[in-house]
């Protein structure tokens, strides 16, 4: 698994400096685009453990709000910016993307990319289904 995590990260590096020719921002764009990848597996995993009733979340950060931004703000300190610390830290903290990099296979973005868009399906068919079941 973990391997994989890492060859993910690999191919999504190796894209993004292609693509973007050494830009100063390949970074954080490849940082934020996994990272919000990550983040909306881990909200599919809390959505189908609320549906299921087998765990009701409770956020660190809990604002007492019904208010949509409220929300989209607990989920950015509760989940987002949790998983884009550890994703820093085990990728570009003191440049250890390079190491990776001669370590590990990459398959020229099509690997990121097919996790992104398949975190976004999964995410969009879950809402729905959520939607329509309640």
């Amino acid at each position: 698994m973990k391997n994989l995590y890492f060859e993910l990260w690999v191919d999504a590096i190796v894209n993004a400096k292609d693509y973007k020719m050494n830009a100063p921002g390949w970074k954080s764009s490849t940082l934020w685009l996994l990272t919000t990848a990550n983040a909306l597996n881990v909200m599919l995993v809390l959505l189908w453990l609320d549906f299921f009733k087998i765990y009701k979340h409770n956020f660190f950060f809990n604002f007492h709000s019904d208010s949509f931004a409220v929300g989209l703000l607990e989920i950015f300190f509760n989940v987002f910016a949790p998983i884009g610390i550890i994703n820093y830290f085990l990728i570009f903290f003191r440049d250890r993307y390079k190491r990776l990099m001669s370590r590990h296979t990459h398959y020229n973005g099509k690997l990121a990319l097919y996790y992104s868009l398949t975190s976004i399906f999964l995410i969009v068919v879950t809402v729905i289904f959520v939607t329509v079941r309640a």
